[in-house]
């Protein structure tokens, strides 16, 4: 029995390619961006949600800010006190914020990504942040701060069932670092 390699190799690589083909043509369906899974009104409301999310604190509607998040969401910001599970948890972390010498006084979100689930129930997406308010008149902004979230649509609703910020490890500003890790290069200067 003769073997005819030339045909077995054309073989091969067209089974190659339509297997490459196929693996190509399935990568939408694992995450979807907001065209093809919900449509421009579903895209729309998440990132209304997420931006609301911050810029809440200009008005200082609390149950707007509230209306965001689900009733078993998790929350963890910068700091590790910021740690929240639960929305009666959040509404007790929330509390600092009624304080009337502060306001939030702008946002910003870049690079915004959005992908929907297949299902077009759920949505995650990251960005970089701006942040900023005022205490006692005094501006002062979180700059470039990761974001991150998952959004869930509940009762006919896009709220957060997750949000995490956090600084790249190369941007932590300089305010961040002498005074949380100060300590760790004096240490090491002393001996």
């Amino acid at each position: 029995m003769h073997i005819n390699e030339g045909g077995n190799m054309k073989t091969l690589r067209m089974t190659a390619v339509v297997w490459a083909l196929i693996a190509l043509a399935s990568l939408p369906a694992i995450g979807q961006t907001a065209a093809a899974a919900g449509g421009p009104d579903e895209y729309a409301a998440v990132k209304r949600a997420i931006e609301q999310s911050i810029s809440w604190a200009i008005e200082k509607d609390f149950e707007a800010m509230f209306r965001l998040w689900a009733d078993d969401l998790f929350h963890f910001w910068l700091f590790s006190n910021s740690k929240v599970v639960g929305l009666d948890n959040f509404r007790k972390y929330a509390e600092v914020w009624k304080n009337p010498d502060f306001r939030g006084t702008r946002s910003e979100f870049r690079d915004l990504r959005i992908v929907f689930s297949r299902s077009g129930d759920v949505a995650w997406y990251s960005c970089y942040l701006d942040d900023c308010s005022s205490f006692k008149g005094k501006e002062s902004c979180l700059k470039d701060v990761f974001q991150t979230g998952v959004l869930e649509k509940r009762d006919g609703r896009w709220v957060h069932v997750l949000m995490h910020g956090a600084y790249p490890v190369d941007k932590i500003p300089e305010n961040y670092v002498r005074r949380f890790y100060s300590g760790l290069f004096e240490k090491k200067e002393a001996k």
